[in-house]
């Protein structure tokens, strides 16, 4: 039988040496949001000590501190010197509002039911007003004699009570009649608006200038008199301020078939020509008294009729003085065509200087100057 060989052993594998493995960085953590990072550990070298790092917060508050300093010299120092305005450190902190547009009507009517858009302002006019005015404007067309019709409505305004008169642009009284016969033409009429006299309170007086300084005096002086007497000066006597007037005039523009008349509030005082006065060393006459008033029209006086031809007029020869001016009275009765003939219709003053009428009430003996006097 064959014989099997023998394997000879074989002779252990040497094993070789194993590489280093690599030493990967570590990699840095994802940190989550609203989280501190960490802090980073920095290699040290053999024999460095690992420096010491501020905690966080000292880091904020430093952080704010040196904020907040730049903001102040931002604010007191650069800010000043580039504006030039803000000195006031308050006046930063002032903020002033935005002007609002105005508040204006909406539409603006022009007849009726008919309107325009009104006037839009912007911001920069906030203080803008609309008033509306008092301005009244009336068109009578189709008429047959417009001078005629504008003639006869200013003999209607002079009835008026108060009356009106015939004034130029100024308010001051005219003495020539217009021109109602020309084809066009215009008329302007106006009187004054009465004005209201503020009252004092019932069961009082006003106090008078002379019993205030009485009273000053002799709580001073003890209610003697001598040197310290004389240093008590007189006070000035108040300024009065003149209270603002106003007339109503009524404007009459004709043409031919057509006549405006328009309606309006004006400031200003219908006033009489300065030639109504008499010249200066002379005083009016009687006679001449009587004459002006026959002049006038009875609506000036408060009295009915066209022509004051239709009245008596009986001046007294005895004149009567009205605040320091001698006048002279005139009364007035009906003529002898009227219903009540002879009756009496009232008493009147003239000023001798030809400057002032007045009316006399002779139940109250109370005296009111007449606004229509020419």
């Amino acid at each position: 039988m064959p014989t099997k060989k023998t394997k000879e052993p074989k002779a252990p594998k040497e094993k070789k040496p194993k590489k280093p493995k690599k030493t990967k960085p570590p990699k840095a953590k994802k940190v989550k949001k609203g989280k501190n990072a960490p802090e980073e550990v920095e290699e040290l070298e053999e024999g460095q000590q690992p420096k010491k790092k501020l905690p966080l917060p000292l880091l904020l508050i430093s952080l704010a501190v040196i904020v907040a300093a730049a903001a102040i010299v931002f604010l007191f120092v650069i800010r000043p010197r580039l504006g030039g305005k803000d000195d006031d450190p308050d006046a930063a902190a002032t903020v002033e509002p935005e002007p609002e547009p105005p508040v204006l009507p909406t539409e603006i009517p022009i007849g009726d039911n008919v309107s325009i858009v009104g006037m839009a302002l912007e911001a920069d006019e906030s203080g803008a007003k609309a008033e509306k005015a008092k301005t009244i404007t009336y068109i009578y067309t189709d008429l047959n004699d417009a001078g005629k019709a504008a003639e006869t409505y200013a003999a209607q305004l002079a009835k008026e009570s108060p009356s009106f008169s015939v004034v130029d642009e100024e308010f001051v009284r005219r003495t020539d009649k217009p021109d109602y016969t020309a084809d066009e033409g215009m008329v302007l009429l106006a009187r004054n608006v009465p004005v209201v006299k503020e009252e004092t309170a019932e069961g009082t007086e006003p106090a008078k200038l002379e019993d205030f300084q009485n009273s000053v005096q002799g709580m001073l002086l003890g209610g003697g008199s001598g040197f310290a007497a004389g240093l008590l000066e007189p006070l000035p006597a108040p300024e009065k301020e003149e209270p603002v007037t106003y007339v109503h005039t009524v404007r009459i523009t004709w043409s031919p078939g057509e006549c405006v008349v328009t309606a309006d509030e004006e400031v200003g005082k219908v006033t009489s020509p300065p030639n109504n006065a008499v010249p200066a060393g002379q005083a009016l006459s009687i006679r001449g008294a009587q004459n002006r008033m026959r002049e006038m029209s009875p609506s000036q006086l408060g009295l009915e009729g066209e022509s004051m031809a239709e009245y008596e007029l009986i001046p007294l020869d005895a004149t009567e003085l009205v605040n320091g001016v001698a006048c002279i009275r005139i009364n007035v009765y009906n003529g002898s065509n009227a219903a009540n003939p002879n009756g009496f219709r009232g008493s009147y003053l003239m000023s001798v200087d030809g400057l002032h009428m007045y009316r006399l009430d002779t139940g109250t003996n109370e005296i009111v100057e007449l606004e229509d006097y020419p």
